[in-house]
């Protein structure tokens, strides 16, 4: 889903509903598939007219062509819905917004939009959009044929704002943005923090209770993706360009990892339900989150420097943080530094190995490292430096995320 501001829904936004992106893969039909490639052939033209036209204005009148009279400009031109070329066009001009504030900030590399594009993704905005049940009519203007594709029984019924179609792995994903009524709010002000790892997903604590929710089934996906891909890279290195063996491998391949990234991300999302439950049911308004990123970029060697490369820790604190946000609870980054290996009995800091904490210097143990860490930012966050003597949560609660099967999208 394209995260431009010029192309989500401008009506004020209800505080009874929120606003939400379902994905999923779309399984076309021949003629379908030259339908929607041709759409995206088109979106692309209007991407590349932007290009020329604003870089040639600028050079022969010394003056930047507006957002309203680029889409004037292509309104009527190319063969996609009038609204569907005016969101291509907020489009180049949002990322033109954005590179000027990135070279505003020092970062000069990064460069205008100029490339040429042979597809681009298509846009649709509730004027182009109908659809009856499960039945979805996407319109590409008068007297053009529309692109009519079978919703997933979940959105039957659901208030459509947009629609996006992304090529993605291969494979045609349909991305709608659609309004789902808002989740119940939290009124408490309790505070809790959470320590993410890799073995243990994510360990949360608020002061008194602990739940440490285990992260192996999403370690061993990641590790079973990346020992595949090898084998497949391996095998399409050996091939010819153009050959039929490497068509087969690569088609092969890209089955693989949407198969693969699917499970990996309901595992995520499974994780991240249940935290939000636990802060749900006792009424947790702040969430204070560790961030691994110096733990990350440390060289411990190829083995932990591989765990670590797999870590999708930014995948899980993203699906957490819009999860969060439904019942009204606010998630916030804390440095972990020093969490997991400073004493909650003496507050001194000693190098741990095992999952059980030990204390080098007072002889404190019994306690997993994770809860310690989880523990110690809470403390952190809230009293702003460790305390001495501070108290560990007496209850805590190992859970493995439940997992159901994929059933297959419409």
């Amino acid at each position: 889903m394209s995260r431009c501001k010029n192309n989500q829904a401008k009506k004020t936004k209800s505080e009874d509903t929120d606003t939400l992106v379902e994905k999923f893969p779309l399984h076309l039909t021949n003629k379908q598939i030259i339908l929607v490639r041709n759409l995206q052939r088109e979106a692309a033209k209007v991407w590349n007219a932007a290009c020329t036209v604003h870089r040639t204005i600028y050079i022969k009148h010394h003056c930047w062509l507006g957002e309203g009279a680029m889409k004037a400009f292509v309104k009527g031109k190319y063969g996609i819905h009038s609204q569907s070329a005016q969101a291509v066009v907020e489009t180049y001009f949002e990322c033109c917004e954005r590179t000027k504030a990135l070279h505003e900030q020092g970062y000069t590399d990064w460069r205008y939009p100029h490339r040429k594009k042979y597809f681009f993704t298509v846009t649709w905005k509730p004027l182009g959009i109908a659809h009856e049940e499960r039945v979805l009519t996407l319109s590409n203007g008068r007297g053009r044929e529309p692109l009519v594709l079978n919703l997933p029984k979940r959105l039957s019924g659901a208030v459509i704002k947009l629609v996006q179609l992304v090529w993605h792995r291969n494979q045609y994903w349909l991305h709608v943005t659609v309004e789902k009524p808002a989740l119940q709010k939290v009124r408490g002000n309790v505070t809790a923090a959470i320590d993410p790892g890799e073995i243990h997903a994510a360990t949360i604590t608020d002061g008194k209770e602990a739940l440490a929710i285990s992260g192996r089934l999403l370690r061993s996906l990641n590790r079973l993706r990346n020992k595949v891909l090898r084998k497949f890279q391996k095998a399409i290195y050996r091939t010819k360009k153009c050959s039929k063996r490497r068509r087969e491998l690569l088609t092969a391949k890209y089955r693989f990892l949407n198969n693969i990234e699917r499970r990996i991300e309901h595992v995520i999302h499974t994780i991240s339900a249940i935290i939000a439950k636990w802060c749900l049911d006792r009424n947790v308004k702040t969430v204070y989150i560790g961030n691994p990123d110096g733990v990350q970029k440390k060289d411990r060697g190829r083995k932990h420097n591989q765990r670590m490369s797999q870590w999708a820790f930014g995948e899980l604190r993203r699906m957490l943080e819009y999860k969060l946000k439904r019942h009204g609870i606010k998630l916030v980054p804390e440095d972990e530094r020093g969490t997991s290996g400073t004493c909650p009995a003496c507050s001194e800091y000693t190098k741990q190995t095992g999952r059980t904490y030990k204390c080098g210097k007072c002889g404190f143990t019994g306690s997993h490292r994770d809860v310690v860490g989880a523990s110690g930012i809470l403390d952190k966050s809230v009293n702003g430096n460790f305390t001495k003597g501070r108290k560990l949560p007496e209850k805590v609660k190992y859970m493995r995320s439940r997992v159901v099967t994929l059933k297959k999208a419409a």
